[in-house]
């Protein structure tokens, strides 16, 4: 399969732009602009079933069901359920059983049950509290634990995961440095380590996963940010306080290539994009740093594992990456334009 329907959240454009790439030929053709009339917030791609989940910022937050055509990746929306937040973040377990949400505003994580159709069962949501503007909430590949940032409170909780009820239970949480506001998480192909991007101190922390009872050790800690970028520590962007300064880390995304050999991260102010190789033994080095669209907030890399596609919410555009197979640098192979403030990229493959 080296087709693949790339779907952009755009914010700002109240949209969701979706291209077509083509993995053999390393090309991204426009596609369809399905315009929502409302803020789009993230995007979550069902594991097994061509069904996209976006959520939007109505009154009350939703988040709406899409159907995607396997042989163009057009999207309609068929299916929509209220959120009990505003949702930053949103994710799907392995299984498809459950919708996860991370909420930043409302500092929670929700689980909503699926059906066999990947429609939104309506008034299933349970909730927990991981701590001070949760960003990110992601699901082991066993299907087992549930991970959760708290940027705020500077640490990642974990539960375990009832599969069929989606009920969360308390299984600990791990503190990260003062000011560093974990944001990301990513796991390692094998499942055994998790990955966390820092927001305001730019690290990515390497934390080997328990699979039997969840818990995570820290391993390893690097900084994401090149010294030659004159970057300084940031702050938590909640609107109290004074404002970060104007060279102050803004991390957003995190990424993993398909083979575990490379992980990626975004820097908003720099407008970078970062290259960290991991080695044979697990340990992580910064080997690049690539200029890239304006504050890019959303990246991914395609399944073929050959490309990579950048956003910037500042630049309204998105560019496409080849990324080497043996040193894992990318080498850019041209710009879109898109609808304004994209933010969130998810693949669906096509026929």
């Amino acid at each position: 399969m080296t087709r693949f329907a790339v779907h952009v959240a755009c914010a700002d454009g109240q949209s969701i732009d979706t291209f077509e790439l083509d993995a053999t030929s390393g090309t991204l053709a426009p596609g369809q602009s399905l315009p929502l009339g409302v803020k789009v917030q993230c995007l979550a791609m069902h594991p097994f079933s061509p069904v996209l989940y976006a959520a939007l910022a109505t009154s009350p937050p939703s988040v709406t069901s899409l159907s995607i055509d396997s042989s163009s990746g057009s999207l309609a929306t068929t299916h929509a359920a209220d959120l009990v937040a505003g949702m930053a973040y949103l994710s799907v377990d392995p299984a498809g059983n459950h919708l996860l949400g991370a909420s930043y505003t409302d500092h929670l994580v929700s689980v909503m049950k699926l059906d066999d159709d990947g429609g939104v069962v309506t008034d299933t949501t349970a909730s927990e509290a991981p701590g001070a503007h949760a960003h990110a909430v992601v699901v082991s590949p066993d299907g087992r634990f549930v991970y959760a940032t708290a940027l705020g409170d500077d640490l990642i909780a974990w539960w375990a995961l009832d599969s069929a009820t989606g009920a969360l239970t308390d299984h600990g949480q791990i503190a990260t440095p003062a000011g560093s506001g974990p944001r990301h998480l990513r796991f390692s192909p094998s499942g055994t380590t998790l990955y966390a991007l820092h927001e305001m101190s730019g690290e990515i922390a390497v934390f080997a996963r328990d699979l039997e009872s969840g818990a995570l050790a820290e391993q390893q800690r690097i900084s994401s940010i090149s010294p030659s970028l004159n970057l300084v520590p940031g702050r938590v962007r909640n609107g109290s306080g004074p404002e970060p300064a104007a060279n102050a880390i803004w991390c957003a995304e995190l990424q993993v290539s398909p083979d575990g050999r490379f992980l990626y991260s975004t820097e908003r102010t720099s407008s970078t994009i970062a290259v960290v190789a991991v080695a044979p033994d697990g340990t992580l080095s910064l080997v690049d740093t690539t200029p890239t669209q304006s504050q890019p907030r959303g990246m991914n890399i395609d399944p073929t594992g050959g490309f990579l596609l950048a956003c910037g919410e500042a630049s309204d555009g998105i560019t496409l990456y080849a990324i080497d197979p043996q040193s894992g640098l990318l080498h850019e192979r041209g710009s879109h334009g898109c609808s304004p403030g994209p933010r969130w990229i998810e693949f669906s493959p096509l026929d």
